[in-house]
C-alpha cells in the first residue's frame, strides 16, 4: 500500500502523535514561517503557511476532525495513484478561504444565539437603572445629588443604551430559530469544504 503526504508529515509528526507532539510541532514550524520571523516582502508567502499550518493542527488536535481526516487519508491510500484527484494550488486556496469565511460566519452567529439572554438581561439591568436614577433625580431636591455630579443627559444616555441592548436580544432570541437553521447549513457546507481541504497527495 503506497504513503501518500499526510498533515502529519508536513508536520514531521508520526500519525500516532498525541497533542503535546503536535503542538511542540507547530511552535517549531511558526518559528520558521510566522510573519514576525520574516521579512515585509514575505508577509504574503508567511500568512499562507500560517494560515495552512493553522488549519492542519486545528484538524489534528479535535478528535472528531482528525478521526474524519485519518479515515479519508486510509481511503486514499487504498485506491490507484492515478485517480487520486490533482487540484491547482489556486483553486486550493479559494476552498480554504471560503472555509475560514464560514467559519467565522458560524462563530458570528452562534455568538448572536448564544448571547441574547445576556443582552437582554443587560438591557434591562442598565436601562433600569438609569430610568431610576434619572426619575430619582428629577424629583428629588437637586441638593442631595449634588456631590454626585448626575445630570439628565448622562441618565439620558444610559436609558437609551439600556433600551437599545434590550431590543437587540429580544430581536436575536425572536430569530434563534433562523439563525439554528444557518448554522446548520454553514455546517453543513464547511463539511464538504473540510472533506476537500482533506485530500491528500502522493509524497514526492
Amino acid at each position: 500500500m503506497p504513503r501518500i503526504k499526510t498533515f502529519y508529515d508536513e508536520l514531521g509528526v508520526p500519525r500516532n502523535a498525541n497533542a503535546a507532539a503536535i503542538k511542540h510541532a507547530f511552535k517549531e514550524i511558526a518559528k520558521i514561517y510566522h510573519p514576525d520571523k520574516n521579512p515585509p516582502e514575505k508577509q504574503g508567502w508567511a500568512h499562507e503557511q500560517m494560515s495552512r499550518f493553522n488549519f492542519i493542527v486545528e484538524t489534528l488536535l479535535n478528535p472528531a476532525t482528525r478521526r474524519e481526516y485519518d479515515d479519508l487519508v486510509k481511503k486514499y491510500e487504498e485506491i490507484a495513484i492515478s485517480s487520486r484527484p490533482a487540484r491547482p494550488r489556486r483553486e486550493q486556496a479559494a476552498i480554504e478561504r471560503e472555509y475560514a469565511q464560514v467559519s467565522v460566519e458560524i462563530m458570528n452567529l452562534a455568538g448572536k444565539y448564544s448571547n441574547c439572554r445576556l443582552k437582554m438581561m443587560i438591557g434591562a439591568i442598565v436601562g433600569g437603572l438609569a430610568a431610576v436614577m434619572h426619575l430619582t433625580a428629577y424629583f428629588v431636591p437637586a441638593d442631595i445629588f449634588q456631590d454626585f455630579n448626575i445630570t439628565f443627559a448622562f441618565t439620558y444616555f444610559f436609558t437609551l443604551i439600556g433600551g437599545v441592548m434590550l431590543i437587540i436580544g429580544i430581536a436575536d432570541y425572536l430569530g434563534r430559530g433562523q439563525y439554528r437553521k444557518r448554522i446548520h447549513e454553514l455546517e453543513q457546507r464547511r463539511s464538504q469544504l473540510r472533506a476537500r481541504m482533506y485530500e491528500v497527495f502522493v509524497a514526492e
